[in-house]
């Protein structure tokens, strides 16, 4: 099996499913609205006394609050959840992922208060004549108050800027904003989600009129307004492109390499779990979303369905959920079990699971290729301070 229960260390955790944003390239959007289908929902405090024991947290390293389909701050339990959690564990590290444009002022005084040692990090791809481009529905001027009033009341804060074209000309004038600011550190996000055509053929995971570099955007209406672009200047894109060529050179596709890599599953190495809002447990975030193709994204593709067809096969939704069933039986049970067992499984048409070669095949990370080396410390220079 993958673990016990024991060996838990980390928690990904879905808060809830609601967002007051629209990103293009977020799961949930579909075509400028809500995936049709998606359960919009959120974990209560009660919920997550059930499923998190006091034992189990006192065993954690680190939580990560932060939502495939929705925004943690829009949970409505957020801050006495995250109370409970630091009580069973003072010394956890927290962090909670937003575009942090909701709240009053106080709501983010007392999150600074709560989280204690714990960290946010404030999703921000640009400036005031930017940043809604890509967070569509966010308002620049909300965020940076609540920021600053966050960041005011001792909480630590990190800003990520994912880099596009349209705004990578603003990258050193947002990072001198943020140690204006008081965030204790500034990272350039490069994404890989511009290269999902190289390896997604099924229509429905495609926008219409997608193409290689080129994303595009869709008012509430569903007509397309604009597009996102890969930025200019190479430092900012995803190095991981070179290496998809070299892997598509040497196996003739990428098929044939997620056929053949051996999976290091870094849920396994780190020891974590992913909790959905609906209190299901995955092994991670990209299994779960995976497990959802068929049923939320309507994709036919039969190699990117092992995931979901493995889950259907040992039961069922129903058996991972941590509200109806213990923590202990989810992740020493058969669906564990049998991702597990699927990895030597000899190609993805026999059923080995595709995200897993694809996120954890040896040969290629493509999210460990988003993050620049992080600058832990940033003091403040004379340039700086004279922004």
């Amino acid at each position: 099996m993958i673990y016990h229960l024991e060996d838990i260390r980390g928690v990904h955790l879905e808060a809830t499913t609601k967002c007051n944003a629209n990103c293009p390239m977020c799961g949930r959007n579909a075509f400028g609205i809500v995936r049709p289908g998606l359960q919009i929902t959120e974990l209560t405090l009660d919920d997550c006394r059930k499923i998190f024991s006091p034992v189990f947290l006192s065993q954690l390293t680190n939580m990560s609050i932060c939502g495939v389909y929705g925004d943690p701050i829009l949970a409505k339990d957020l801050l006495e959840i995250i109370e409970y959690v630091r009580s069973s564990n003072p010394s956890l590290e927290i962090n909670v992922y937003t575009n942090g444009s909701v709240h009053l002022t106080s709501w983010w005084k007392r999150l600074a208060k709560v989280i204690g040692n714990g960290k946010v990090i404030f999703g921000i791809d640009g400036l005031e004549d930017t940043n809604h481009i890509y967070r569509r529905g966010t308002k620049f001027s909300v965020i940076i108050r609540n920021a600053r009033a966050f960041i005011r009341a001792g909480g630590r804060a990190q800003w990520d800027f994912i880099v596009f074209k349209h705004n990578e000309h603003q990258v050193e004038k947002a990072k001198k904003l943020s140690i204006k600011l008081g965030f204790e550190t500034f990272q350039i996000k490069r994404t890989s989600r511009f290269y999902n055509v190289l390896y997604e053929q099924d229509p429905a995971l495609k926008g219409v009129g997608e193409k290689f570099g080129n994303y595009p955007i869709y008012d509430s209406r569903g007509r397309k307004c604009g597009c996102i672009e890969l930025p200019e200047n190479p430092y900012y894109r995803n190095n991981s492109l070179k290496t998809i060529k070299s892997l598509i050179k040497e196996f003739g596709s990428l098929i044939q390499y997620f056929d053949n890599v051996p999976i290091n599953c870094q849920a396994k190495r780190t020891k974590g779990i992913f909790v959905s809002a609906t209190g299901l447990i995955y092994p991670c975030c990209w299994v779960y979303q995976q497990a959802n193709y068929g049923t939320l994204y309507n994709v036919k593709d039969p190699l990117e369905l092992n995931e979901e067809n493995i889950l259907r096969s040992t039961g069922g939704i129903q058996q991972i959920s941590a509200k109806k069933h213990p923590l202990k039986e989810i992740v020493e049970g058969e669906f564990f079990r049998q991702i597990e067992k699927a990895w030597s499984l000899p190609s993805l048409a026999k059923g080995r699971p595709k995200v897993c070669a694809r996120h954890c095949g040896r040969r290629l990370d493509m999210h460990a290729e988003q993050h620049e080396k992080r600058i832990k410390d940033i003091t403040v220079d004379p340039e700086y301070q004279s922004y």
